[in-house]
C-alpha cells in the first residue's frame, strides 16, 4: 500500500507565495520521502534544479505547516561528506566540541562552523 503524500497539503501555500518552481513537480518528488526520513536541501535543489535559497524556503514553509521538522548535521571539511548519522542535533546546543568523522577519522573542532540545516518528515 502506498502512503499518502502529506506535501500536497503545501500545494496551494506554494502557488500563493508563488515560488519559481513547478509546483506539481515539487510535491511528487516530496512524495518518495516518507515519515521519519530526512529531507537534504542540497539534494532537492539538484534533483529539481531550483534556487538553494527557494529549496530553503519551501523547507521552511513546510515545517511551519507541520510536514517537516529541522535538524543540523554536521559536514566534514576534509571529506565534504557528512559525518554520520548518529551526528544529527535538534539544537546547536546538543553539538560537541569535537566531531570525528566516521569516513575520513578527520576531527573536526567546532563543528557548529559545519552545521547544515536538513529536516525530517514528520
Amino acid at each position: 500500500m502506498m502512503q499518502s503524500n502529506i506535501f500536497v497539503k503545501v500545494g496551494p501555500l506554494l502557488k500563493e507565495k508563488q515560488f519559481n518552481i513547478d509546483v506539481d513537480s515539487f510535491i511528487n518528488h516530496m512524495a518518495y520521502y516518507t515519515s521519519g526520513k530526512f529531507v537534504y536541501p542540497s539534494a532537492i535543489h539538484r534533483e529539481l534544479k531550483l534556487s538553494i535559497q527557494d529549496v530553503y524556503s519551501i523547507m521552511e514553509l513546510c515545517a511551519e505547516q507541520g510536514l517537516l521538522e529541522q535538524y543540523l548535521q554536521i559536514y566534514c571539511p576534509r571529506c565534504q561528506r557528512f559525518v554520520g548519522s548518529d551526528n544529527i542535533y535538534k539544537t546547536a546546543l546538543e553539538i560537541p566540541e569535537i566531531v570525528n568523522c566516521v569516513h575520513c577519522d578527520e576531527e573536526i573542532n567546532n563543528p557548529l562552523q559545519h552545521a547544515v540545516v536538513i529536516y525530517k518528515v514528520l
